[in-house]
């Protein structure tokens, strides 16, 4: 095969290398490859891994689920966007977070009150407790920090209570005088994943109890006993608790309590007679604490009422015979009767009151018999249910006269056939 120059086209040998005539070589070059020093590909290996890494990484921390865990309130952004409030606080203002509580106690008292969990929505500040709990998957509440309690606080797991209507949901905490500091754990466990941690610390503080007895202060007569409360009410400051200890006698004539709350225990001597009140006992104490009234007796003469009162008041093992009304509740107050017996009264029970608050639902054990109408409901604060289990009406004119609509349980009550 003919081989020619490729540069000055003579001919050439078949296995020449370079032209015998321009002496320029006929073989093709190629290029030398540098190469590449290890190092170097390591180097360049680690740094694709490194961005790889960082894109995972970026990815996970965006889409794990998160936990918040603060005390009093957290801000919460839902997936839509939208930016909660969560807050605790034990009180009916619910714009303001209570991590911290102080909570007066008697060395002896027995307490519950509510821990409520608000929601609003930060950028308008409206109510937004139903919108939330569509996300959330449960909740659930806990003390932590007591093992050393002689009486440990405990709370009822979250729920929603009518009669706290403007809380999502509640804890009821049970505590006592000799309950010890302990914190309440919320755990909101959200259906994306996320998880809510609410705290709030809690410390019983001893208050001081005063105890008033016959043997020790003249309470014979009811001018001995109406000077003994006004100069509690000037000498006695807030928060101590009074206590009145009163003799087996019978009151003629009208008491007035308004400055502060009492609580008053009636007696029984040798003979069966119990500590009686002919005339009203007039209770006006703007004070939020629960005055009680115990072991007493009510014996009107037809007229006024036996007790009238605008103040939380509870009165348990109190009778209430002939009266216009046995007892009288009226402006923004919660009263309650347990185990009382009302017999022979135009009404017994008359509750008028239009306030917010409630302490305790339950109205049981009580006897209403021969009245004109026992149980008269005009107005009720909230829309709570009241619970008369246990209580009997016997040969009343009306029994109830529910002119409020008030949610009434009657499931376990004794209705009597009038005679």
């Amino acid at each position: 095969m003919e081989h020619k120059c490729p540069h000055c086209g003579a001919d050439l040998p078949e296995e020449a290398s370079f032209c015998p005539h321009c002496a320029r070589t006929v073989s093709p070059r190629k290029t030398a490859k540098v190469p590449v020093p290890m190092l170097k590909r390591v180097l360049l290996g680690l740094l694709v891994l490194v961005i790889v890494s960082a894109v995972a990484v970026g990815l996970w921390l965006n889409l794990k689920p998160s936990t918040y865990d603060e005390y009093g309130q957290v801000t919460y952004t839902a997936e839509d966007g939208t930016v909660y409030q969560v807050l605790l606080a034990s009180g009916a203002d619910r714009f303001t977070p209570q991590p911290e509580l102080t909570i007066p106690c008697e060395a002896d008292g027995q307490y519950r009150m509510p821990s409520r969990l608000y929601i609003h929505n930060s950028g308008s500040g409206e109510d937004a407790n139903q919108a939330f709990l569509e996300l959330v998957e449960s909740a659930s509440a806990e003390f932590i920090g007591q093992e050393d309690s002689p009486s440990p606080m405990v709370c009822s797991q979250p729920a929603y209570n009518e009669a706290l209507p403007d809380a999502a949901l509640i804890s009821l905490l049970d505590f006592t005088g000799e309950s010890t500091p302990a914190e309440l754990v919320w755990t909101l466990h959200m259906k994306n994943g996320d998880t809510i941690r609410l705290r709030q610390t809690y410390e019983p503080e001893l208050i001081e109890t005063l105890d008033y007895y016959p043997e020790d202060y003249p309470m014979d007569t009811i001018e001995d006993l109406q000077a003994l409360v006004d100069q509690i009410e000037q000498d006695v400051p807030l928060p101590t608790v009074v206590n009145l200890h009163l003799p087996a006698v019978t009151y003629v004539g009208e008491l007035t309590i308004q400055d502060r709350p009492f609580n008053v225990y009636g007696s029984t001597d040798a003979d069966g007679n119990r500590t009686t009140f002919t005339s009203t006992v007039f209770i006006t104490s703007p004070n939020s604490d629960i005055m009680y009234f115990q072991d007493l007796d009510f014996a009107g003469s037809g007229t006024g009422p036996g007790v009238s009162v605008s103040a939380f008041f509870r009165a348990t093992n109190c009778s209430f015979t002939n009266w216009e009304t046995g007892v009288l509740a009226y402006g923004t107050c919660w009263v309650n009767v347990i185990g009382c017996r009302f017999d022979g009264n135009q009404v017994g029970f008359d509750f008028n009151s239009t306030g917010e608050y409630v302490n305790h639902s339950m109205f049981n054990d009580n006897y209403f018999s021969n009245n004109g109408t026992a149980v008269l409901l005009e107005a009720v604060p909230t829309d709570v249910t009241m619970n008369f289990q246990g209580s009997v009406f016997s040969n009343n004119q009306t029994d109830i006269d529910n002119r409020c609509d008030q949610p009434l349980d009657l499931s376990q009550v004794t209705f009597d056939t009038k005679e």
